[in-house]
């Protein structure tokens, strides 16, 4: 019983590895992940792995996989979108927002420095409650 389970779950991660594969190069300049996109996948992917593995008492791998994929998904649409706040408030010079009702990332331009790059101070908030703030630099090379 435990070999058929190890099988099944085997050709279930090959066919979504083929399937991730095949998907990341269909149109890859379109879809390129910033850096913080990336890292915010790789964040996600760990903690919804992490998560998943041990809220599913009656199928640990299940729960780890669903756990993973999601948290991958969802910190890389956030560091995406945090990316590109900073980015649009850097080119516009004026304060973005963007929400989805609980969530909210809001990036500020603080002026520029002695090299010319803006100073982009990104907030992020959670039902209202301010979670994290950074401040980065923005240049137009990058």
């Amino acid at each position: 019983m435990y070999v058929k389970q190890v099988i099944r779950y085997g050709k279930l991660l090959s066919a979504v590895a083929v399937s991730s594969l095949l998907f990341s190069c269909a149109q890859m300049e379109q879809y390129r992940l910033s850096k913080a996109g990336q890292q915010g996948a790789a964040v996600g992917g760990i903690l919804g792995t992490t998560a998943g593995v041990m809220l599913d008492q009656s199928n640990r791998w299940r729960g780890g996989v669903i756990g993973g994929v999601m948290g991958a998904i969802l910190g890389g649409t956030l560091g995406q979108i945090a990316h590109e706040a900073s980015q649009q408030a850097a080119t516009q010079n004026q304060p973005v927002q963007y929400s989805n009702g609980d969530q909210t990332i809001q990036a500020i331009p603080q002026g520029q420095d002695q090299n010319g790059c803006q100073i982009i101070t990104t907030k992020y908030y959670d039902h209202g409650n301010l979670v994290k703030e950074e401040t980065k630099r923005i240049c137009s090379n990058q």
